[in-house]
Parts: structure tokens; sequence; C-alpha cells
């Protein structure tokens, strides 16, 4: 029983850390397959936005991570998949402060930066 105990912890540890590494690995698909694929409006949206005319350009995977692993139509239409394959659905100021300096970002500022959402 232990031993049984012992190899299933050992082997949803494993499972884990996999997931966590399969989402680590996933590659920029680029924000032209993103708007071609089914985010249309956002996209067309976002182009209007300081983010993407700003120098250095942010663009979609930017703030809800590389794409490669979520970007089938199987797994954006099941969140947890999503989630779990590396989507940052919504954004946080924490992701914000990749690369702003942290203190910069205000909660109310979030509403404005993913109005692109419409």
């Amino acid at each position: 029983m232990r031993r049984a105990l012992a190899l299933m912890s050992t082997l949803v540890f494993a499972l884990t850390i996999g997931a966590g590494t399969a989402a680590a690995q996933n590659k920029e698909v680029g924000a032209d397959k993103c708007a071609k694929m089914c985010h249309k409006v956002q996209y067309t949206s976002w182009l209007e936005t300081k983010h993407a005319k700003a120098e250095k350009k942010t663009e979609c995977e930017t703030c809800h991570g590389p794409g490669s692993g979520y970007m089938t139509m199987s797994i954006m239409k099941d969140p947890a998949k999503a989630k779990a394959a590396g989507l940052i659905a919504k954004p946080d100021i924490a992701s914000c402060n990749r690369c702003h300096k942290p203190g910069e970002i205000k909660p109310d500022m979030l509403t404005k930066v993913h109005a692109h959402k419409g």
C-alpha cells in the first residue's frame, strides 16, 4: 500500500512538472496568427493601442504567453486546457511588471489596457 501511494505521488509530481515544462517550452506564433484564426476584433482594436505603437511593440503573446501550446481550437475552447498549455487569459499587474517598473502600473490601468477585447 505504501509503495503504491509513493508511486502515485511520484507520478502526480512528474505530470505536474511535465505540464509546467511543456508550457514553458511554447513558442510564439505571432499576432497575425491570433488575428487570422479567431481574434480579429481584438487584434484590430489592439492595433490602435500604445502597446502596438510602442518602439518595442507589445504583441498578444507578450501578455498572454507564447501561443504554440494553446492555439488549436480544441484547446482554446477549453479554458482549463488552455491555461494548462500556457495561456494567461487575464494578465495582471505582475505580468505588466515584466516590462514596466514595479509600482508604475495601477489596478485601474488594467481595464484600459484590456479595452482592446471589445
